[in-house]
């Protein structure tokens, strides 16, 4: 009856075993189908090419396909959702531990009493069995299997406080995208306005060059006849030789910003055309233009502000380590050995023959941490009067830009109003000194500052109303937004602005 019962107890240690090594092949198939459900694997994008494309935008389209394109905004939105995603793994906090075991050993049995301090890297493998008066080096079998399971019941706000840094976390992400966004979108209706300026400069220095060189002629004439000295000839090719060059720079910096505005847009070496649409004319009146919205509301303040709150939340971790934690312990485990002094083994020990288990409950207090926890409070509550103050300072920063972007759309307006009445004095000017110059009454030297003031009045014309876009531009970014500003766009060109 006993070999029966020995017999029933080493099948079912058997059973015990094959189950548990089940039960891991299980969690293993399961933990594979669940990242591939997930799709954990990440999809790399190819690398990026020097393709020359070639495209035609206007201001809105400039801005969209800047928010589509530009790689640092796709990197803050990884950002966003690598934040998103720690939240997650703040929140498996919360689940219980399980943990299984296998052991398979040979080892020799000279056991001893005594004990074994606990041991910082376990050097000295733990020894179990009765002990013995000789030191003999003969081994045999050992085999351990067991499943824990632990669980903390109660932390009193800990695991939640970090769960709480993870959310903090993820909003100080969302806020360094949007201001991300709105440096990207800025600065590609910024580079747009500039590409319309420069070309309208290029118009303006050609113009310049035509006159030049037909006034060049006349005073060829004139020399030729006698009636005018040759040095004047000189002069006026010297002053064809200047407009040249000052439509050569303007044609320069015009290819400069075209590069700026491709680059911007996140197609740097393509060939981007523009549409001016209405932004070479005044722009409509907008009234509650300028005063758009609450700084507070900036995504740089937003921003600064939740770094502020990031290091509130792990001010308030700290809050809550210095606490009790209580677990709910429990496991089930069973170990064979070679030793045939008591007991037959199972299979010479490599199968484990007894078998227990155990329930029960752990109170965890480290005393000790309140120390080390004090002193990170210290480390945190400078780290929060740091953040503010750099809250402050952001402030004082937006507030200067709002201001100052008030100050350039009023005097570009007046520059607009005033440019017109510029360049007719500047056009009548310059006829006249070619006519005085024509009569005897002045020399070259004036005629040729006749025409560098009527030249710099067309430029200034040229680009003193998308100065003004340009100014309204500025005021919606220090309101944290250009939204208005493209939608003004849409209304000037609804209402048929042209230049």
């Amino acid at each position: 009856m006993s070999k029966l019962k020995g017999g029933y107890c080493h099948v079912s240690l058997l059973s015990f075993v094959f189950c548990l090594v089940a039960f891991c092949l299980q969690i293993a198939t399961v933990s594979q189908s669940a990242q591939a459900q997930d799709g954990l694997k990440p999809e790399l994008r190819p690398p990026l090419s020097a393709s020359v494309y070639k495209l035609t935008v206007t201001i809105n389209e400039a801005v969209e396909t800047a928010k589509k394109r530009y790689p640092s905004l796709s990197r803050s939105d990884s950002e966003t959702k690598l934040a998103g995603h720690e939240i997650t793994v703040a929140k498996t906090q919360y689940l219980p531990r399980m943990d299984m075991l296998l052991q398979e050993a040979r080892a020799t049995q000279n056991v001893n009493a005594g004990t074994i301090l606990p041991q910082f890297l376990n050097v000295i493998p733990i020894q179990s069995g009765p002990g013995v008066n000789t030191s003999k080096f003969s081994s045999i079998f050992n085999s351990n299997a067991g499943l824990n399971f632990s669980w903390e019941l109660i932390d009193f706000g800990k695991r939640k406080a970090n769960v709480t840094i993870a959310r903090r976390g993820q909003d100080r992400a969302k806020a360094s995208y949007n201001l991300t966004s709105l440096d990207v979108e800025t600065r590609a209706a910024d580079s747009f306005i500039k590409v319309l300026m420069a070309k309208k400069q290029i118009m303006a220095y050609q113009a310049t060059l035509e006159r030049m060189q037909e006034w060049a002629k006349v005073v060829h004439t004139l020399c030729d006849k006698g009636l005018r000295p040759g040095v004047d000839a000189a002069r006026a090719d010297a002053e064809v030789s200047l407009s040249k060059i000052a439509l050569i720079d303007a044609e320069r910096e015009a290819e400069l910003v075209e590069q700026d505005l491709a680059e911007a847009i996140g197609m740097a070496g393509s060939l981007i055309a523009t549409v001016e649409g209405p932004l070479l004319a005044m722009p409509p009146e907008a009234p509650n233009f300028r005063t758009l919205g609450d700084l507070s509301r900036h995504p740089l303040a937003l921003l600064r502000s939740n770094e502020v709150e990031v290091s509130r939340a792990k001010l308030h971790y700290l809050d809550r380590s210095w606490y009790p934690h209580l677990w709910l312990e429990s496991a089930i485990w069973a170990r064979g050995s070679g030793d045939k002094r008591i007991t037959p083994p199972v299979a010479a020990g490599i199968l484990p023959k007894n078998a227990n288990y155990a329930v029960g409950f752990t109170l965890q207090f480290p005393i000790m941490d309140y120390y080390k926890i004090r002193a990170q409070k210290f480390v945190e509550r400078s780290s929060i009067q740091a953040r503010q103050a750099e809250y402050d300072l952001a402030m004082q920063e937006l507030i200067k830009q709002d201001a100052k972007a008030k100050i350039m759309l009023d005097r570009a307006k007046e520059v607009a109003r005033e440019t017109p009445v510029l360049v007719e004095a500047a056009r009548e000017n310059e006829i006249k000194a070619r006519e005085r110059y024509r009569v005897g009454l002045t020399n070259v030297v004036e005629v040729a500052e006749a025409e560098r003031i009527r030249a710099k009045a067309e430029v200034e014309d040229a680009v003193s109303k998308a100065r003004v876009w340009q100014a309204m531009l500025a005021t919606a970014y220090a309101h944290g937004d250009i939204k208005p500003f493209l939608k003004l766009v849409e209304l000037s060109q609804r209402q048929g602005g042209n230049p």
